[in-house]
């Protein structure tokens, strides 16, 4: 399988949520070793995804990419500490977001490069 570096982010946006809702789940019916082992890995994902942002000088979104998982990082935290369903909510929509802008960028290189001039310029 070849998959793309905007593929392999998408899959872990993709587990990322899995294992955000498992955590849900689990605090909702009170099993705290699940709990605690879904917002382990859900922490572990978000960790890796902001170490896969580029540090190419320390440009502003680079910065403001590494703001954001710092903050996901944080909800996650506060989210198990607290046993807090908002901040877990919270979380969940920032992956969405998150997740929803990667399959934008993904749909459109694939129409650009299905498009006669390559560039990013076209409207969606």
């Amino acid at each position: 399988m070849n998959a793309s570096p905007i593929d392999l982010r998408l899959m872990l946006l993709d587990t990322l949520l899995r294992r955000v809702d498992e955590a849900g789940v689990a605090l909702h019916e009170c099993q705290t070793t699940l709990a605690l082992e879904a917002f382990a890995k859900a922490r572990a994902i978000a960790e890796e995804l902001e170490s896969g942002i580029s540090e190419d000088g320390g440009s502003d979104l680079a910065q403001q990419m590494r703001n954001v998982y710092a903050y996901l990082h944080r909800l996650l935290v506060e989210a198990r500490v607290e046993r807090c369903h908002t901040k877990l909510d919270e979380a969940r929509r920032l992956v969405e977001f998150e997740h929803e802008t990667w399959s934008m960028l993904n749909r459109r290189l694939v129409d650009d490069c299905e498009g006669d001039d390559g560039s990013l310029s076209r409207t969606a």
